[in-house]
């Protein structure tokens, strides 16, 4: 159950961003209501929930978390390629984010209804082990200085020997 006053402005606002694409049908606010209009596009309808929240710049987590039981009803709404239910997410200063409800997640969208294209995440490069072994051929001298190359076996002559 909701709780404070019906948001008027927000629902305005909202009505005004959905003329733009297409003709509208508003329900009248009573408990268990699921969306506060309908947007009726050419071979498209999209059911819409507004909701107020405390922070817009917030992954999708968070606003699953927070609109919990507005995602519940707009889930109950039958879903299909020509059914579109939505969640818009606002903050009392105006701004707005617009969602469309999917069975397990969220998709982000713009003003008009079109999918966002995701933005990229960040890539974290797995720093490269340090070596702790030395390589073949090489040991590291006790104390301080250079390693020294490993000591031919006996009876063979390298480059820099005195041979016979």
């Amino acid at each position: 159950m909701t709780r404070g006053r019906q948001p008027l402005m927000a629902l305005r606002e909202a009505v005004l961003i959905a003329k733009k694409r297409g003709e509208t049908r508003q329900f009248m606010h009573e408990p268990g209501t699921i969306c506060n209009f309908v947007i009726y596009c050419p071979g498209f309808v999209a059911h819409v929930r507004i909701k107020r929240v405390t922070r817009v710049h917030c992954d999708h987590a968070w606003i699953e978390c927070e609109a919990a039981d507005a995602l519940a009803g707009l889930r109950a709404i039958a879903s299909g390629s020509v059914i579109s239910r939505e969640l818009w997410v606002f903050l009392p200063r105006g701004a707005f984010r617009f969602f469309r409800v999917g069975d397990t997640g969220l998709v982000e969208l713009d003003r008009d209804g079109v999918v966002m294209p995701e933005k990229p995440q960040p890539v974290f490069m797995v720093k490269p082990e340090i070596l702790t072994q030395p390589a073949p051929g090489l040991h590291l001298p006790e104390g301080p200085g250079k390693p020294e190359p490993a000591a031919s076996p006996a009876g063979t002559e390298g480059p820099d020997s005195d041979g016979p």
